[in-house]
């Protein structure tokens, strides 16, 4: 792309083992960074940073606090807490490339295929 605004998701060196808070059952989570960007041949700016935890065992996306998610992507020693995770909804995943998507996403931010 040479110019536009797109969104970006990207899977954030994290996993949790945990209790589900949807199904009650022992999985892990992993934890996404959603961004939007503003690009010219290459990104130049960065706005509106969310964080999802997705669970391994039925795909339950969970909202993370900012401060949570924010040292998780500088790399700290983190634990997330039950208070730090809300339900969002149930994830789906893209048809062309497996990406797991937020409730509403209406384009797949990995492969930009149109959901």
């Amino acid at each position: 792309m040479l110019f536009g605004v797109s969104a970006v998701s990207k899977e954030l060196n994290f996993r949790q083992n945990t209790m589900c808070q949807k199904c009650g059952k022992y999985s892990s989570v992993s934890v996404y960074m959603m961004y939007s960007t503003f690009s010219i041949f290459a990104p130049l700016f960065k706005w509106g940073k969310k964080y999802y935890a997705v669970s391994d065992c039925c795909d339950m996306v969970f909202s993370i606090s900012p401060e949570a998610g924010q040292a998780i992507e500088r790399g700290e020693e983190t634990q997330l807490w039950k208070q730090d995770m809300q339900i969002v909804g149930r994830a789906s995943h893209c048809q062309k490339c497996g990406f797991p998507l937020t409730p509403g996403q209406q384009t797949c931010p990995k492969c930009h295929t149109k959901l």
